[in-house]
């Protein structure tokens, strides 16, 4: 019976070790290799980083929207061995682009401009800059014309005669 209890002790000891040694280590740097991976894959990621410390993938940068964002950190949940995300993400929407605004106005500026030869004016990004000289009688009007263009805003540097 002691025989009996001494193989079982040694057969069980023998079982946890072989267990315990064959537990797989995980190396954050594969794992951080791996995640960055999936995010290079992705154009709408470019300006995201992520670094893994304990199995834990931590997302920095800036994304477009919230849907993005969410995005990036479903994806590297995905990755193998990454037991949690720590998402640190910036939404920052993209800046607007005026080409078609800047157009329309500068389209309908000659046509608002025409009867006051002493102002010109500069558009961009959808504000237009008055310079020059116009009569006081004559601003109303002008101003009327050039709100008529929906711009974003008018900037009235002009000097009243």
């Amino acid at each position: 019976m002691k025989v009996f209890r001494l193989v079982s002790l040694f057969t069980l000891l023998l079982a946890i070790g072989v267990g315990v040694s064959s537990c797989k280590k995980v190396n954050d740097a594969d794992v951080q290799k791996a995640a960055q991976e999936v995010l290079a894959a992705n154009p709408d990621l470019a300006a995201v980083a992520v670094t893994v410390q304990d199995q834990v993938a931590t997302l920095t940068g800036t994304v477009k929207d919230d849907a993005t964002r969410a995005y990036a950190e479903s994806t590297v949940a995905g990755v193998e061995n990454v037991t949690s995300v720590v998402n640190q993400l910036e939404v920052v929407p993209p800046a607007p682009d005026y080409t078609a605004l800047d157009a329309a106005i500068n389209a309908g500026l000659a046509d608002a401009l025409k009867d006051h030869a002493t102002v010109t004016a500069t558009v961009q990004d959808g504000i237009i800059t008055l310079t020059g000289e116009i009569k006081e009688k004559d601003l109303p009007v002008l101003m009327e014309k050039l709100n008529a263009l929906n711009p974003e805003q008018v900037v009235n540097n002009l000097t009243i005669k």
